[in-house]
């Protein structure tokens, strides 16, 4: 930082040292050679002023500060079976964002140290859909902290951290592909251009087929049929919560954490990277997390009526072999509900378990063709998902009005995917989807029975399929990208009261992303 100057000389001793050295430099030059105006000095010194008073400064010498982010953009084209569209996005597989780190020397081996992120959320990929393609209405804002987080830290002994910190099972099942992919000094590897998580498509809504205009779309989306408990993501489930979390020393590429977290949540988790005979890179990672936070990140659990309790698992594992490129990465992720409110209203039994998997395979290396190799690694792949009876039969715990036409509990409380219950309404789709009655679904769940208007969803299965194709710029610490990505005609099962089986037949969807990330 040029602040540190004032720590070497004086401004104007400075300005004395080249004042001297270009009297010494022009003294056979011409005489236009004084166009400094007659007093080099104070020129000089003016000048170095003008550069102290732009250079960002730290607030003292013992803390030191990076600044750090990155920026994705893409444009995005959809088709949900009917309609077409294009919008600009902020592609949130890896979000555009901000940060600041900082650490200082204690003593000897200890360092304390700080963390604070922020992310734009305007036109979030996770959050557009057929009628927003801004997401202007986003209740976060258009800014969202990520990080705010202090640590103390010992190389021998490990680190605490505190704050809205990550939690342990935090990128589980993206790290790994993260460090066999990622060029040192950069801040992301391929899981930047695309993750398992379907983060393009989350908010459309579905289409039942036959229903091809604006009104023939349910108002229930992908993310209502296919994510975790804890989130609406499909692998990546867990996030950065306020707590306290320890992480243990690197030993032979082994690494341990452990965290507690507001509101009497925990999860803990073991990572393994490394590189063998400098051949193979090969990483696996596995985290369990319980949530006991019935209002989930608001905390204040016992305002919510009913007793929560999310299982949450997820394990990862890639590897690479560095001489030719060829890369496999393979995700699994599981989450469950003991909430005792989450019984199905026909059933009287609790959900099944969510439970997804990911498969990607493919090529990096540097590509002779058309030069490519002169701009950085090239990588071809592409991937496998399913995710089974991901409809989060439960609710946020928050105060408030369903945000969909689907029954509730009794409480009324915001949903995940589908109401505790289970129930949804036959309006949740356009009229002649389910058969109504035109008899409403009363208010309690104890007397839904003999109500044609209501149905219990008991089932869902999602599958997809991408290809990709990432290119580094090197010289420009950025990259390019293009993924096509097909999701199948997804399966969504009910049942009514009388126990009578039903499908709702629904469309695929096929999406094109195409964009950019740079890192700073």
């Amino acid at each position: 930082m040029i602040g540190g100057l004032r720590d070497i000389a004086s401004r104007t001793a400075i300005a004395t040292v080249f004042c001297v050295m270009g009297t010494v430099l022009f003294v056979h030059k011409p005489a236009k050679a004084a166009d400094l105006g007659g007093d080099c000095c104070a020129d000089l010194e003016e000048r170095v002023a003008e550069l102290e008073a732009t250079t960002v400064r730290k607030g003292n010498k013992k803390v030191t500060l990076t600044i750090y982010g990155k920026v994705n953009e893409a444009i995005e084209m959809w088709d949900d079976g009917h309609e077409k569209g294009a919008y600009q996005v902020n592609n949130f597989m890896e979000s555009t964002r901000f940060g600041f780190k900082g650490t200082a020397k204690i003593a000897g081996d200890w360092t304390a140290g700080y963390r604070l992120e922020a992310e734009f959320r305007r036109a979030a990929s996770q959050q557009v859909n057929q009628f927003d393609d801004d997401n202007q209405g986003d209740a976060l804002g258009m800014m969202n902290v990520r990080w705010s987080q202090m640590f103390i830290g010992n190389k021998n002994y490990g680190e605490l951290r505190w704050g809205l910190t990550a939690t342990p099972k935090y990128d589980v099942t993206k790290d790994t592909m993260e460090f066999i992919s990622t060029e040192s000094g950069e801040g992301g590897g391929l899981s930047d251009t695309m993750v398992a998580d379907f983060r393009m498509n989350d908010s459309f809504r579905l289409r039942p087929k036959g229903f091809n205009n604006a009104e023939g779309l349910s108002s229930l989306t992908w993310s209502n049929i296919a994510r975790c408990y804890s989130s609406g993501d499909q692998f990546n489930c867990s996030t950065r919560r306020n707590g306290f979390a320890y992480w243990s020393p690197t030993w032979k590429g082994f690494s341990a954490s452990a965290g507690w977290f507001e509101d009497t949540d925990w999860g803990a988790a073991l990572r393994y990277k490394n590189t063998w005979a400098d051949t193979w890179a090969v990483a696996a990672s596995a985290g369990y997390e319980n949530l006991r936070d019935a209002r989930l990140q608001n905390a204040g659990s016992g305002l919510a009526g009913f007793r929560r309790d999310f299982n949450e698992e997820a394990v990862s594992a890639a590897i690479k072999n560095k001489p030719t490129g060829l890369f496999v990465y393979g995700a699994w992720s599981t989450s469950d509900t003991n909430d005792s409110n989450a019984i199905g209203a026909f059933t009287h039994k609790a959900p099944p378990a969510m439970n997804a998997w990911n498969v990607q395979g493919g090529i990096q290396r540097k590509m002779p063709w058309f030069g490519l190799d002169k701009l950085g690694e090239s990588t071809f792949w592409g991937g496998l998902s399913n995710v089974n009876d991901g409809f989060a039969q439960g609710s946020s715990g928050v105060s408030g009005n369903p945000a969909q036409p689907v029954f509730g509990d009794a409480s009324q409380n915001t949903r995940l995917g589908v109401m505790a219950d289970g129930l949804i309404r036959s309006t949740a789709f356009p009229v002649g989807v389910l058969k109504a009655t035109g008899s409403p679904c009363p208010s309690s769940p104890s007397s839904v029975r003999g109500h044609s208007d209501c149905y219990q969803v008991v089932g869902t299965d999602v599958r997809d399929w991408t290809l990709a194709f990432d290119q580094q710029l090197e010289a420009a610490a950025m990259h390019v990208y293009v993924v096509y990505q097909h999701f199948d005609e997804p399966t969504f099962s009910l049942i009514d009261s009388n126990n009578n089986h039903i499908a709702v037949p629904l469309d695929g969807f096929d999406l094109v992303y195409m964009g950019a990330r740079l890192y700073f």
